[in-house]
């Protein structure tokens, strides 16, 4: 492929997966047990943050107390998993198919809990596709920080601006644009007036081509 990335990143719930309502169902349950009540409103904007700091943002909680709620949560989301399957958004494995096929290498970059990661992967099948996993367990500052990514591209061993990172979070739009690579935003989670700091933006991966990405590298 002409003008190609040496390595592509992508992020995994509300980008491959369509998690964000069962993830906020079970920060929802967790959260009213310590008596915090949140609507889909309060979490919205905060959706791309580590678990960790979504568990200090609204509780307050460190160390010890911190590690229990988080168990906790992904408890509640392997119920609400179990319950309710996970969906896979339209196109997404033909586009893990189309790097496969041209030798990219791909990792995966989630604000997530290793646990949540690995379940998910494991529930779609998609592990297959990744050379490296990073989850927010990995760095200590969360997107819109650029950590992640730069981690990503590091054990990739390819350059930060050699990467096209997938995303559909706000925060993740500017940790991948702050890590100095190119980004391509899914209006899965956000609107497109949201996700303009993006060097192109899709409602579909189907939309993606060889020419396109070409294009984001010449």
């Amino acid at each position: 492929m002409l003008n190609s990335p040496s390595a592509v990143i992508f992020d995994m719930d509300g980008t491959l997966v369509a998690s964000t309502e069962l993830d906020f169902l079970a920060w929802q349950k967790l959260f009213k047990e310590y008596g915090v009540n949140i609507s889909f409103k309060h979490y919205y904007p905060l959706i791309g943050m580590k678990s960790a700091d979504m568990v200090f943002h609204f509780l307050k909680l460190e160390g010890i107390k911190a590690n229990y709620a988080l168990t906790k949560k992904m408890e509640y989301f392997d119920e609400l998993l179990n319950l309710n399957g996970i969906k896979v958004y339209p196109n997404a494995e033909n586009l893990l198919n189309y790097f496969r096929e041209k030798s990219i290498p791909l990792a995966l970059a989630t604000s997530s809990r290793k646990r949540k990661m690995r379940r998910v992967m494991h529930e779609t099948g998609f592990e297959q596709y990744f050379k490296v996993f990073i989850t927010g367990e990995d760095v200590e500052n969360g997107k819109p920080k650029p950590d992640m990514f730069l981690l990503a591209a590091q054990r990739l061993s390819v350059l930060p601006a050699k990467c096209l990172v997938f995303e559909d979070a706000i925060s993740g739009v500017h940790a991948a644009k702050a890590a100095g690579m190119k980004c391509v935003a899914i209006t899965n989670t956000h609107p497109e007036n949201d996700l303009s700091m993006a060097d192109l933006i899709i409602n579909d991966f189907g939309q993606i081509s060889e020419t396109v990405i070409s294009n984001l590298f010449s």
